[in-house]
């Protein structure tokens, strides 16, 4: 299966430097998105394998943690100049990962994992004061679902031990933004998960037969006489359980390589 995209971008640091960041604010609420690529030198027409990644926080302008409203909804739209590939690719089942430690995770469907990244938690529990719990993430490619792509993103805790799939719906639209990626809280997480901060990278290179396949392949379109080009690259929405959605938008930056 083949659809286009320039897909996703999601880490803490590297790709995109804060100074890029979108930024908004709704009263106390505040929200951050980071977009990039990498390698940023890439073909001028023939689409090279390149990685993606995507980043965010949300916290509270005066500080105050227990004002942070919960996400509810993300969902992240990405330039249509690219392509996204997992033909051949194994298929990891949301059953085989649910209830697993990140080792288990790997051995059952290591060949399946196209990207990792990390999140970051505001626990909160009636019977105690909140506290952060820092996670790691793996991406797995998934199986179709009525038609449309999944990816799992498996959370997991060591401390204290837990697991939670964040399931990614992959839909395709016509305009700039060509991929969606829409992800929902699920309904048991709502009752203690307040994520403040996540990041996800998405690379994959394998062999299918003799050919060397990449998951996410993008070039760089830049006008004929210039060797870099600015483009919208990624849009992400935040709908929070309070009613509010803030939008922020991130520009790209390529060069074409030599």
């Amino acid at each position: 299966m083949r659809f286009l995209a320039a897909l996703i971008v999601v880490v803490f640091v590297g790709l995109v430097s804060p100074a890029w960041a979108a930024i908004e604010r709704d009263g106390d609420l505040i929200v951050r998105f980071d977009a990039g690529l990498k390698p940023a030198a890439l073909p001028r027409e023939s689409p090279a394998p390149v990685a993606v990644r995507v980043a965010g926080d949300i916290g509270s302008v005066s500080g105050d943690t227990s004002r942070i409203p919960q996400l509810r909804q993300l969902s992240v739209a990405i330039n249509s100049g690219g392509q996204l590939n997992d033909r051949g690719l194994p298929v990891c089942r949301r059953r085989q990962i649910r209830s697993a430690s990140e080792e288990l995770a790997r051995r059952v469907c290591g060949d399946a994992i196209i990207g990792g990244g990390q999140v970051l938690v505001q626990v909160r529990i009636p019977t105690q004061p909140p506290f952060m719990v820092r996670a790691r993430l793996l991406v797995f490619n998934g199986p179709r679902s009525k038609g449309d792509k999944l990816i799992f993103a498996q959370i997991y805790a060591r401390k204290p031990p837990g697991t939670l799939i964040l399931p990614f719906e992959v839909t395709q639209q016509s305009g700039t933004y060509g991929v969606v990626l829409t992800t929902t809280l699920p309904p048991r997480a709502r009752r203690w998960a307040y994520l403040t901060r996540f990041g996800i990278t998405l690379f994959r290179t394998y062999r299918v037969e003799d050919h060397l396949e990449s998951f996410i392949s993008a070039a760089c379109s830049a006008p004929v006489g210039f060797t870099e080009t600015l483009f919208p690259f990624a849009r992400a929405i935040y709908a929070f359980d309070d009613g509010r959605r803030l939008t922020l938008s991130q520009t790209g930056r390529c060069k074409v390589a030599d």
